[in-house]
């Protein structure tokens, strides 16, 4: 998470996120990429700076303060460039079987930097079981999914849920046989923000969120899912539900975008810092912004400072996006002269949002 406030308050020695839980797809319409432009992106664990790359931009900057979240992104860059096959790729990763992992890793680790293959050598046991699955943030949906779940719903009824539908039966489906009082129930207990802190986010980056049930906010949201978005090949309801992705698969790694990510490779650079210390380093404007939810984490007054930051890094005409889940932050609201928010855009595309996580969805361009 690319600001110092939060690096002081939680701690980064862990893998958190071993995927990244937010919707490519919003960002490569908002963003409007053209071809040999800018892109900063927010790292997580890369899955949506990869996401970038297929629009062939001449840079895209992997940015956080996480060297271990810094260090699933340089690994996964690696077997992009090194493993001989898509297949190869997928079984390494975790996302198929595969025979030796660690044999693999064993060829990929001399193209590592020395501090990101001290981390994997130490780590053996997340590559075994593939880095996929290797974060706090997994590691709680698997909780969810091997202790919660089997009390809620059978195997049979989840694999339905997953099934093809119309919008219309899949609305059917939810409130037949889904929404019963059993998952109204289970989801209160483990999807609120004491569990939540414990298992899957760290408390602090709850810190500004105003006093409200968020059990109750997200059961909003997965019903909005389960009814208005396709359940069919959504990876992240997929992954929570059955602790895999099986065939629906993220963005960065569908097969039809494998050789223009592999490709493209070399054009990512990795960054542990703040966004304004990654702009500062690499000496460029940039023409498109992947935020994440990073302005979540702060008080109003550094939300404003950075924002600045940011704008000051950017082109005219440059696009920044960003997610809000709990905690309303728009740069428009505090930079009124500065930026525009391109609201219809941000909204079509927020209800598209396979991530059903987050409360809102931003695009907004610099004046």
């Amino acid at each position: 998470m690319p600001n110092k406030e939060i690096q002081a308050r939680a701690s980064f020695e862990i893998i958190r996120y071993a995927n990244c839980w937010e919707d490519p797809q919003l960002l490569l319409d908002g963003l409007n990429i053209g071809e040999n432009a800018h892109c900063l992106s927010i790292a997580s664990a890369g899955d949506n700076s990869f996401a970038l790359l297929t629009k062939n931009p001449a840079l895209v900057v992997a940015v956080d303060l996480s060297a271990v979240q810094l260090a699933c992104v340089e690994l996964r860059k690696v077997a992009f460039a090194q493993l001989p096959s898509y297949e190869a790729l997928l079984g390494f990763l975790g996302v198929a079987s595969a025979e030796n992992r660690v044999a693999t890793y064993a060829e990929l680790a001399p193209h590592l930097s020395p501090s990101v293959k001290a981390f994997w050598d130490k780590n053996q046991l997340l590559i075994a079981n593939g880095i996929i699955h290797g974060g706090k943030f997994e590691r709680y949906f698997q909780l969810f999914h091997q202790a919660v779940l089997p009390w809620v719903h059978s195997k049979k009824t989840i694999q339905a849920l997953l099934e093809e539908k119309t919008l219309d039966q899949q609305t059917a489906f939810y409130h037949k046989h889904w929404n019963t009082w059993r998952w109204q129930l289970f989801f209160r207990l483990f999807f609120n923000r004491f569990v939540m802190g414990r298992f899957g986010r760290d408390p602090q980056f709850f810190k500004y969120v105003e006093e409200l049930v968020i059990s109750q906010h997200l059961h909003k949201r997965v019903a909005y899912a389960l009814t208005h978005l396709s359940t069919n090949k959504n990876p992240y309801l997929t992954y929570i539900l059955t602790g895999s992705f099986q065939q629906a698969l993220p963005f960065y790694l569908r097969k039809e975008h494998y050789e223009t990510i592999r490709h493209n490779v070399d054009k990512l650079q990795l960054h542990q810092g703040t966004v304004s210390s990654a702009i500062e380093h690499f000496g460029v404007k940039f023409d498109a912004f992947n935020l994440s939810d990073i302005f979540e984490y702060m008080e109003p007054a550094l939300f404003k400072q950075v924002g600045e930051e940011l704008l000051a890094g950017a082109n005219p005409k440059a696009r920044l996006a960003y997610w809000n889940m709990l905690v309303p932050r728009q740069l428009p609201q505090v930079l009124p002269d500065a930026v525009q928010p391109l609201e219809d855009l941000s909204q079509q595309l927020f209800l598209q949002d396979q991530a059903f996580f987050y409360k809102s969805f931003h695009v907004d361009e610099v004046l």
